[in-house]
C-alpha cells in the first residue's frame, strides 16, 4: 500500500467535493490510484483490495460497504463536473462513465468517462502527486481536502487562497465566521498537516481605513516545507505576501513584549540576597 500513488491533473483540484466524508474521500482517491492510465478502460477491485488501499479500519458488512461505495458515486453525479478547455468552452460530465458495485460477488468495476480521461491519462506537467497512504492516514476531511491543494504546490510550499475560494474548494458551510472557520477548519488542518509538512497557516487580512473597523479576513497563506526533486532543478521560490509578513512581525513583537521579564534585582530581594 505504501508504493501507491495518486497522480491527476491540476484541475481536479478546481473541483469542490461537497458532502464528501473522510470515508469518500479515501474510497475515491483508492480508485483514483489505479485507473490511472488505464484510459477508459473497465478497472475492477475486489472488496477486500479496495478495503486495503482506502486504509479502512472498521469493520463493515458487504452490503454496507456497498451502499458506501455507491454513495461515494452518488455524490460525484451530483457534482456535474465541470471544465474549461483551451477555446475557454466550458465541459460538464460525469466522472465516471460505469460504476458497477456487486456486494454478492464484493466487487466494484469502474470505467472513466472519456471527458475525464485527460485528466488521469499521459500526465507530464501540471499535475498533483502524493502517496495514497499519507492521504488515508489524514482523519479530518478538511485536512485531506487541503493536503491535496497543498501537494499541487509541492515544488515551491506555498498555497496562496482566497477566502472566497478556500470556502468554496473545502466545502465550508457559508455560515461560517472567521472564529469557526479556525475552530472547526483550520484547527484540524494545522494539527493534521503541521507536524507532516511542516506547515504554518498564515492569515491575510484587508486594512480599513481608520475608524472603520476591524481589518476583514480576505484570504489564507499556507506555507510548509517544499518537495526536493532527485538531481531536478529547485521550483523558484514562493515569497509570502508582504501583508502577510509584516502581520507576522508585528505579531512577533506583540508576544515579546506580552512576555514578562525577569527582575534579577527583584528576584535576588525576595530571597534575603543584596543588590
Amino acid at each position: 500500500m505504501s508504493d501507491e500513488i495518486v497522480k491527476y491533473s491540476n484541475q481536479f483540484n478546481n473541483q469542490a467535493l461537497r458532502k464528501f466524508t473522510a470515508l469518500d474521500l479515501d474510497l475515491l482517491m483508492a480508485i483514483a490510484s489505479r485507473v490511472r492510465d488505464k484510459g477508459t478502460d473497465e478497472v475492477a477491485f475486489t472488496f477486500e483490495e479496495l478495503k486495503r488501499l482506502a486504509g479502512l479500519q472498521r469493520n463493515m458488512t458487504n452490503d454496507e460497504f456497498a451502499k458506501q461505495i455507491a454513495n461515494v458515486n452518488r455524490r460525484l453525479l451530483a457534482l456535474n463536473f465541470e471544465f474549461q478547455n483551451e477555446e475557454h468552452d466550458i465541459i460538464q460530465f460525469a466522472l465516471f462513465a460505469g460504476f458497477v458495485t456487486s456486494p454478492t460477488k464484493r466487487t466494484l468495476t469502474v470505467s472513466v468517462n472519456s471527458r475525464f480521461s485527460f485528466l488521469l491519462n499521459d500526465l507530464t506537467s501540471q499535475f498533483t502527486r502524493f502517496e495514497l497512504a499519507e492521504f488515508t492516514a489524514l482523519r479530518s476531511s478538511y485536512a485531506k481536502e487541503c493536503y491535496r491543494r497543498l501537494k499541487q504546490y509541492r515544488q515551491t510550499g506555498v498555497w496562496k487562497v482566497s477566502l472566497e475560494d478556500f470556502r468554496r474548494l473545502l466545502d465550508v458551510p457559508k455560515s461560517y465566521r472567521p472564529s469557526e472557520i479556525n475552530k472547526y477548519v483550520l484547527k484540524p488542518i494545522e494539527e493534521e498537516l503541521g507536524p507532516l509538512l511542516n506547515l504554518k497557516v498564515h492569515r491575510k487580512y484587508l486594512k480599513k481605513k481608520p475608524g472603520r473597523g476591524r481589518a476583514s479576513l480576505v484570504g489564507f497563506e499556507f506555507e510548509f516545507d517544499p518537495e526536493k526533486v532527485p538531481g531536478g532543478a529547485p521550483a523558484p521560490r514562493v515569497e509570502l505576501s508582504g501583508s502577510v509578513v509584516t502581520d507576522e512581525a508585528r505579531k512577533s513583537l506583540r508576544d515579546v513584549s506580552k512576555t514578562p521579564v525577569p527582575d534579577p534585582v527583584g528576584a535576588g530581594r525576595g530571597t534575603g540576597a543584596r543588590p
